[in-house]
């Protein structure tokens, strides 16, 4: 059976169609502009099924043909050819998802004929046979052969064919370095994610009343509120609406420590001068409290209508030194899967857009390997295993913390931020600053 390329354009088809041809495999390009719909069609008939996307897809996509294939028990391979800087990063979800995912339609046509003949262990051939240069192209996508029924081969100067056995009937592959992107993308499955669940016992009746109301972000501390009872880990601190009360609360605490603006219009992470960290006495607490008041005021009253914004006092919190801070951003995906976007939080890490993301819920190697992605993860990672198993399983399981929650009230949210996350030097992690979107589901429901 021929295999079903979507493709978002006319032109990429028309390059699939050639791809095909020169290997011999045979496709029916199609052409439609909503590609996963499409494929998800295909793919419910029994029809083996490739999408070439023109832009990077949403990860809905990804879950949505994720959550197909496996109820068929199919393999779907997906070419994202469009460069960007999250290519990378979607490739690896793709294949923690099963799904074979390569970046250029050669590479595709290779995997596809793999696919066919279900060549999943095809990494782990023979290619002893190949020339010298043919070989080295392999080498980085090649595991050590399990046996030596399996082989690539030379069909010519330039292509590569396979066989899966000495009487079986090869396939031709094309070049080297398709066929190496095709063999790496068949070894990203072997990361693949097993169907988890996540789930927090939690007083519900708590995290409605602090939600309840209309579309609007919740300020940091009403945010916190909300994410405690899933057992979120967060600071000692306290919410104060004067400087007297900042002054006793900061004493309680112990000194020095940390005073922020609470207001659910001026978020810290875009104004961080309306934070000051190691505030020691309590006649500074009562003049930090006094000055980001009135820096708050300025701000709104230069705002383009004037108006006056929310402001809810001051949080006195402890201050613990971090060894990294995290962005975090959490949302609702099909079939109770959660999209967490990841980054570093620092200006550098802002910056330099050092960012991954993952899908929850998942094992625990599965967010170990999104950290690696991060271009700064061995500021968190290079050190001693203990240290490292310890920073790992705390993100991990506050991040399975934040996914339940999303996927609890995915209906009555739209998505949580965390800003930071704090790894602190000892491989604990708190969550400083907090803000959970509630979405319209209440006035549409009242």
């Amino acid at each position: 059976m021929s295999w079903a390329i979507v493709c978002e354009s006319s032109d990429l088809a028309a390059q699939c169609l050639a791809s095909a041809q020169h290997i011999g495999l045979a496709v029916e390009p199609i052409v439609d502009d909503k590609p996963c719909a499409a494929a998800l069609g295909l793919i419910s008939a029994g029809r083996p099924t490739a999408i070439v996307y023109l832009k990077a897809p949403p990860l809905d996509d990804l879950v949505e043909l994720s959550h197909a294939a496996r109820g068929r028990s199919e393999r779907v391979a997906l070419a994202l050819p469009a460069p960007s800087d999250d290519q990378r990063i979607l490739l690896e979800v793709a294949g923690e998802l099963g799904l074979c995912a390569v970046s250029e339609l050669k590479p595709l046509c290779a995997l596809c004929a793999l696919l066919g003949i279900h060549a999943l262990d095809a990494a782990a051939a023979s290619a002893r046979t190949l020339n010298p240069a043919d070989r080295a192209r392999l080498v980085p996508a090649l595991e050590s052969a399990r046996d030596g029924r399996a082989q690539f081969f030379n069909v010519d100067a330039l292509q590569l064919g396979y066989r899966s056995s000495s009487d079986a009937q090869p396939v031709r592959l094309g070049e080297a370095a398709d066929v190496r992107e095709a063999l790496l993308s068949l070894r990203r499955l072997d990361a693949q994610q097993r169907e988890v669940e996540s789930s927090v016992e939690v007083d519900a009746r708590a995290v409605m009343d602090v939600i309840f109301g209309p579309k609007r972000a919740l300020s940091d501390p009403a945010s916190k509120n909300a994410l405690a009872p899933y057992g979120i880990p967060l600071p000692v601190e306290e919410l104060c609406g004067s400087a007297s009360r900042a002054a006793s609360e900061a004493t309680r605490i112990g000194y020095p420590v940390r005073i922020s603006l609470a207001s659910p219009d001026l978020r810290i992470w875009d104004h961080p001068d309306l934070c000051v960290d190691m505030v020691d006495n309590a006649a500074r607490v009562r003049d930090t409290f006094r000055q980001l008041i009135a820096a708050a005021e300025a701000r709104f009253a230069a705002g383009p209508t004037s108006s006056s914004g929310r402001i809810l006092g001051v949080v006195v919190s402890a201050t613990n030194e971090p060894l990294a801070e995290l962005g975090v951003t959490a949302s609702a995906l099909p079939h109770r899967r959660v999209a967490i976007h990841l980054g570093f939080a620092d200006p550098h890490g802002r910056a330099s857009g050092d960012q991954t993301a993952t899908i929850l819920p998942a094992e625990l190697p599965v967010i170990e390997r999104a950290l690696r992605r991060l271009a700064g993860a061995d500021l968190l990672l290079d050190t001693s295993p203990a240290q490292r198993k310890a920073r790992v399983d705390n993100i991990a399981d506050l991040l399975q913390r934040i996914a339940a929650f999303v996927n609890d009230r995915r209906e009555q949210i739209s998505r949580v931020e965390l800003r930071p996350l704090v790894v602190l030097l000892d491989g604990t992690v708190e969550v400083r600053e907090a803000c959970v979107s509630v979405s319209d589901w209440f006035e549409r429901n009242a």
